[in-house]
């Protein structure tokens, strides 16, 4: 039997951190735009060098993927973001309706330099994935443009610490983060013993039937085996050289990659059933098979993480879906 998400119920320290960042409060932190009264502009370290940005900005466009929601989770509702609609389904109906109430300044690598001008920025922020060094010269006509690089795709930290810091957002960008560190020691010690036992994440295929496991390096595999600190499987071969994060399994290598793994945890729509590639995957004699599916110990869990507001309801599925019933057997 497979498990999934149920749709979160408590009320804790991460929905007060989500409703924060969703709340979209105008306000700016005294702590961080103290020095606004002395001066209009402030200097922050970018990916492209030191820039001056507003000491307060009042209109931000996010010119990144993940740059919108690293906003809202600070408090700052961006002017202008990228057109989400072909990927409505992957976003929760709080980002949804951010999306609808926001202007776009075109899709995941097409931006439009003319409708980021139409914005009327103050601010632009992104990250170097989609912005290269040519596209923020053109940006920089614009408005001051602050992009920033982690350590690998998707390194949500070190990027959305930048952009917390050019909107004079750094003080709410750490408090988020110490909750999250809270939370995270509380579950590693409330159920030392489920995640002690063997656990293998798992993500879409390139063919039908089969799929990809997920490493510490990437971003989601991070999250079970970094963060939460998920011991990871036997039999799960070493990651190839790239570091991807990820490898491609082909199907009649189910039972020798996951054999060994006691819980899987796979990707899920916010919903929380399972993305359709792993839904078909699932479904298979062969993934039936395994020792965790006879056993009910596959999951979907959303695992989408951005920020840390994300992360934090991102911990709150992982313990009401997978953890909380565990500790229970």
């Amino acid at each position: 039997m497979l498990q999934s998400v149920p749709t979160l119920r408590r009320l804790g320290a991460s929905a007060t951190i989500i409703l924060i960042g969703l709340g979209l409060t105008s306000c700016s932190e005294s702590s961080d735009v103290s020095s606004a009264s002395e001066s209009t502009t402030r200097t922050v370290d970018t990916a492209y060098g030191d820039i001056e940005v507003p000491s307060d900005p009042q209109r931000v466009v996010a010119v990144s993927y993940d740059t919108p929601w690293q906003l809202a989770a600070v408090g700052v509702e961006p002017v202008a973001m990228q057109d989400y609609s072909a990927y409505a389904s992957e976003f929760t109906a709080e980002q949804q309706e951010l999306m609808e109430n926001v202007s776009t300044v075109g899709a995941f690598f097409e931006l439009n330099i003319e409708a980021v001008m139409a914005a009327e920025p103050d601010l632009i922020v992104g990250d170097v994935l989609e912005i290269d060094e040519a596209t923020w010269v053109e940006l920089s006509k614009i408005a001051p443009t602050a992009i920033y690089e982690g350590a690998y795709r998707g390194d949500w930290r070190a990027i959305g610490a930048g952009v917390a810091d050019s909107v004079g957002r750094a003080g709410a960008f750490q408090e988020s983060a110490e909750t999250y560190e809270s939370e995270l020691a509380r579950l590693q010690s409330e159920y030392a013993e489920v995640l002690e036992r063997p656990w293998a994440a798992i993500g879409a295929g390139d063919v039908e039937g089969g799929f990809s496991v997920l490493y510490p390096g990437g971003s989601v595999g991070a999250l079970y085996f970094d963060d939460l600190g998920a011991s990871f499987a036997p039999g799960i071969p070493e990651e190839e050289d790239g570091e991807k994060g990820w490898m491609y399994i082909s199907p009649e290598l189910t039972q020798p990659v996951l054999g060994k793994a006691e819980i899987i945890v796979g990707g899920a729509r916010p919903d929380g059933e399972f993305v359709d590639s792993l839904q078909l995957t699932t479904s298979t004699p062969l993934f039936q098979e395994l020792p965790a599916a006879r056993s009910g110990d596959v999951y979907s869990v959303y695992s989408t993480v951005t920020d840390y507001g994300t992360a934090l309801a991102w911990l709150d599925a992982v313990e009401e879906t997978v953890l909380e019933p565990l500790a229970r057997d």
